[in-house]
């Protein structure tokens, strides 16, 4: 390996992962670099590497271990796997750090790495731009020693695990699973492995790249259409589907109708407390006020904390959180090394429905009880500073914490507005205690924001 000019990586270099298209920004020969700056940053000793079924993936991923083992470093190579898998082992197992080959729910001509260590605590920007660092300045010559590869899928381990730690008897209850064609079809094996408590069917389970039936993101109500209309054609209980590495869930109540995650998430908190009295609760700022007060209800400790993947798993490790919620989706568990936990939220669900013998949509009912925007994006011309100051002057009298971006706070109504980690816009949430005021008070906001 030579080294070159890397100015044109700039953008594959996230805040949490590294992400680009295929091959013009992320290329088998920079991901063979990517490999040697892992060992030369971090000192790895050894690294387990997953993918997913994108076309590109199976060659990064030996273009990865190219580059790790060259540099000295012994690789496990877990082969077809969801990104909470490699959570899990880099957690669980002796390894120093996990990669994942995947982008994630994004179009399959993108692709990327999601890198874990020391016992799968996430990556942080600076530690990225470390590696983008190394990639760049040094000039790559091999080990004198090459690490050895083995091989070792850690699916039937991670099975399992879920299978000794969750039981449903009674009535069965029906599932309905929706992968979007993508790796996710790993997991309908799990919930079958509770057959026949569970009844599972399944739709868009093939694998295919393209995902010709609807984009992998389990947060957009309408990519969950076709799920509701399979849950009501069979009946089912509840509708579970996963984006394109695994990472996050989504859900349809036995009504075909979406539940916002940060509801589930409060529905999945009263599970927990109930499990570990007292325990810590991290959620993100954009979630509705529910969340907190069915923390509180619980007897739990509620802390609001910034949005992100990193920024919620860094907290949770902080103050020792049993339970992370982040309302893209993303459902962090204690049990699961601070990381996202795969088919875990759904199981925690299904304790709850089989438990209380409710239906999904009357214990959504019972804590959904304001009305929210759901997130809005902005292109502005102002700076966001300058927009905050034109906000607190317009709605003065409220609580204002600058944690994330800006949010008021007041007794009927609270809005967040931040600017986006990956494109050039404001983000907004805003929840009210009615529906009118809630449409009231976000054309009152959007018109400052996009004035």
């Amino acid at each position: 390996m030579n080294k070159h000019n890397f100015e044109h990586l700039e953008s594959i270099y996230r805040n949490y992962d590294i992400r680009g298209l295929y091959p013009n920004e992320i290329t088998e020969d920079e991901v063979e670099k990517i490999g040697y700056a892992i060992v030369k940053n971090f000192g790895t000793k050894k690294v387990a590497v997953g993918y997913d079924i994108r076309p590109s993936s199976l060659p990064l991923k030996n273009a990865l271990i190219k580059g790790l083992t060259e540099a000295g470093c012994n690789v496990v190579d877990l082969g077809l796997v969801t990104t909470p898998m490699t959570y899990y082992v880099c957690g669980s197992t002796d390894v120093d750090a996990t990669v994942m080959v995947t982008a994630s729910h994004m179009p399959s001509e993108y692709n990327g790495l999601k890198i874990a260590v020391d016992d799968s605590k996430p990556v942080t920007k600076d530690m990225l731009q470390d590696l983008k660092r190394i990639v760049g300045e040094h000039t790559y010559s091999s080990s004198e020693v090459i690490g050895v590869i083995e091989t070792n899928s850690p699916l039937s381990k991670w099975q399992s695990k879920f299978k000794a730690a969750h039981s449903f008897g009674g009535r069965p209850l029906r599932i309905v699973i929706d992968p979007a064609n993508m790796i996710g079809g790993l997991e309908i094996e799990t919930f079958r492995a509770f057959e026949p408590d569970l009844e599972v069917f399944v739709i868009y389970d093939e694998f295919d790249h393209t995902t010709p039936n609807h984009e992998a993101n389990p947060i957009k109500p309408e990519t969950l259409k076709d799920l509701g209309l399979e849950v009501l054609k069979n009946q089912a209980d509840i509708g579970i589907a996963f984006d394109g590495d695994a990472d996050r869930v989504g859900f349809v109540d036995e009504k075909g109708s979406f539940v916002p995650a940060d509801i589930i998430g409060a529905l999945i908190a009263g599970v927990l407390l109930e499990k570990h009295p007292n325990s810590t609760i991290v959620y993100d700022t954009r979630s509705s006020k529910a969340v907190g007060e069915e923390i509180q209800r619980h007897g739990g400790i509620p802390i609001e904390w910034k949005v992100g993947h990193t920024n919620i798993r860094t907290k949770m490790r902080e103050v020792d959180a049993i339970f992370g919620i982040e309302l893209a989706g993303h459902y962090f568990f204690k049990e699961t090394y601070f990381s996202e936990g795969g088919p875990l939220p759904a199981f925690l669900i299904l304790e709850l429905l089989h438990k209380t013998g409710k239906s999904l949509s009357t214990l959504v009912k019972e804590v959904q009880k304001y009305y929210h925007s759901t997130e809005i994006n902005s292109e502005v011309t102002k700076t966001p500073e300058e927009i905050y100051t034109l906000l607190q002057a317009e709605f003065p009298g409220g609580e204002v914490s600058m944690l994330d971006g800006i949010k008021v706070t007041f007794s009927d109504w609270w809005f967040n507005t931040r600017p986006s980690a990956n494109d050039p816009v404001l983000r907004l949430n805003l929840e009210a205690n009615t529906k009118d005021l809630m449409e009231e008070k976000l054309a009152q906001v959007l018109k400052i924001i996009r004035s």
